[in-house]
């Protein structure tokens, strides 16, 4: 099995952004070789006017996160098609500016579950870099991401989930969509120049191994060999104890035998 099965996972950080306070995380061990594309050498954030767009339909919106009344409910989620699209062209301007093709989806997506959103954005940054899709979701792998983003921590593969040779997984906390945490995971997952400035907690100093963790986790190429395919999962909630920070987002993809697993659904796209 490749010189045998390895299993990522990541972290990451608390930053507020007008709303929402961030955390991501993921487990990092030794890259197997080939390994993903390369990372950027400096983080990107997301555009103000993005944000502003996103919360426009808020009667907070435009108030500072320190001024913001007690009754106000930062843990919902942010699902329109207004909001979404400002996303997507965030996104886009960074896949234009590592000159790869634009990320494109399905018709649909504003109506997709939020674990599906999850599951559909990570295959879009995918296959947009020409890297192997999705097969798609599989019931294991969600049970796995429901208990971790109960927890708030990264998915760990449970005994359901079969003879899998590669196992990664990304958790985010406090991101009110999905298209949102993939920006970050993908675009500010590096050293932001000081502690203060880095939403990764596994990225402490410019040098550390967890630096864009997340990031390689989604554009892993998971070494599939004949037979195997890619298959993901994922969960987000909403509710939950006050130490965990929400909405709580988490996602766990896994290089198995086709013959092994079952798909509980196809990824849109």
């Amino acid at each position: 099995m490749r010189g045998g099965m390895r299993k990522l996972g990541m972290r990451i950080a608390v930053v507020a952004l007008l709303v929402a306070a961030y955390v991501l995380t993921r487990h990092q061990a030794p890259a197997a070789t080939p390994g993903p594309p390369a990372n950027p050498k400096t983080n990107a954030t997301i555009a103000q006017t993005a944000w502003d767009i996103c919360v426009a339909g808020d009667a907070n919106a435009g108030i500072p996160v320190s001024e913001y009344p007690a009754s106000f409910n930062p843990n919902s989620l942010v699902n329109t098609a207004t909001c979404n699209q400002a996303v997507l062209q965030q996104i886009n301007l960074r896949h234009r500016a590592e000159g790869v093709a634009a990320m494109k989806l399905p018709g649909d997506f504003n109506s997709l579950s939020p674990a599906m959103q999850l599951l559909v954005v990570a295959n879009a940054e995918r296959t947009s870099r020409g890297l192997p899709a999705i097969s798609g979701m599989v019931a294991s792998l969600n049970k796995d991401s429901l208990v971790a983003a109960r927890a708030g921590i990264d998915p760990n593969p449970s005994k359901a989930d079969g003879p899998w040779t590669v196992y990664d997984s990304i958790w985010a906390g406090g991101y009110p969509s999905a298209l949102l945490a993939d920006f970050d995971w993908m675009y500010n997952d590096g050293w932001g120049g000081n502690s203060n400035s880095t939403i990764n907690l596994d990225c402490p100093s410019p040098s550390a191994k967890g630096c864009w963790g997340h990031r390689d986790a989604i554009l892993d190429n998971y070494q599939l060999t004949r037979g195997e395919i890619l298959v993901g999962g994922a969960a987000v909630v909403t509710t939950g104890p006050a130490s965990l920070t929400l909405p709580s987002l988490a996602a766990a993809f896994e290089a198995v035998p086709a013959s092994a697993v079952k798909l509980s659904s196809r990824i849109p796209g």
